[in-house]
């Protein structure tokens, strides 16, 4: 519910740049979470780390209880499951499902994957990863405002791309650390720029339903990721799978490319937003 409140609260001029900065939260409490809960498990053991979830959804709680938002009249629907999707969200959204089984594999086996590799710096991926995602989204979010879609994703998909590989053909630790910062900035600039567009497209009162679409694809993509790359980690070494990891980049890029820019284009043809 959060999305469609940033949306409602920025001006349509900026909507890039309102959803880019509501978006960094989400993958850099992903990517410190693991830092600091590694290091918290390491030091002090299960418990300690456990606490400290705790106490962390409890500040969220309050922070979520402390926000303002603009009172609007409640309008009564009646129910429907087609209620909860939204048909213009889904060629960004289906684009996106792939991708993050990419992210899904990267954020939770990479731990993993580095003790296989003899790397101790997998604090320092991660920090690379946040760092990369805050600028990147940060910056993404005016070149949306300026109308600049397409190549906004053709660079989030090139720096994906090159992140994956550099992972799976990592033979040193710096190497590592630059597939941290090439996956941060790939996926920073993608994830704010397709949720931008899917808020464009959609009526004020669809928005909700619009982010319902794109962040189930988000998240099904995530567990996916999972449990596709759980099942094969112990027939298949880390370092094949994020190499095949490419041909899914390729099939997002396929979709994103082909079916959900046109569509993006057509649906906003005749505002003047497409340059």
């Amino acid at each position: 519910s959060s999305a469609p409140i940033v949306a409602d609260i920025v001006p349509p001029s900026r909507m890039g740049q309102g959803i880019g900065i509501w978006a960094v939260t989400i993958p850099i409490g992903m990517t410190i979470g693991p830092m600091f809960g590694l290091g918290l498990l390491n030091a002090q053991g299960p418990n300690v780390m456990f606490l400290a979830v705790v106490g962390v959804s409890v500040l969220s709680v309050v922070g979520a209880f402390l926000a303002r938002t603009p009172s609007k009249p409640v309008v009564r629907r009646t129910f429907s499951v087609s209620s909860l999707f939204q048909a213009k969200a889904l060629p960004v959204s289906f684009g996106m499902f792939f991708l993050m089984i990419a992210f899904g594999a990267i954020m939770i086996f990479v731990g993993i994957y580095a003790t296989q590799k003899g790397f101790s710096n997998v604090g320092g991926f991660f920090l690379c990863f946040a760092v990369a995602m805050f600028l990147s989204r940060l910056l993404s979010g005016r070149s949306f405002d300026k109308g600049r879609v397409f190549p906004l994703i053709l660079i989030g998909l090139a720096l994906t791309a090159v992140g994956v590989l550099l992972l799976g053909y990592a033979s040193a630790p710096m190497l590592f650390l630059a597939a941290g910062i090439a996956n941060g900035a790939g996926f920073g600039i993608l994830m704010p720029t397709c949720q931008s567009a899917v808020n464009s497209l959609v009526k004020p009162n669809e928005r909700g339903a619009a982010n319902s679409t794109y962040l189930i694809s988000y998240d099904l993509g995530i567990g996916a990721g999972a449990l596709i790359i759980g099942s094969l980690s112990d027939k298949v070494p880390l370092e094949v799978i994020y190499r095949y990891s490419i041909f899914l980049i390729l099939l997002s890029a396929g979709i994103l490319v082909f079916k959900a820019i046109p569509h993006y284009r057509r649906e906003r043809q005749g505002d003047g937003a497409i340059p």
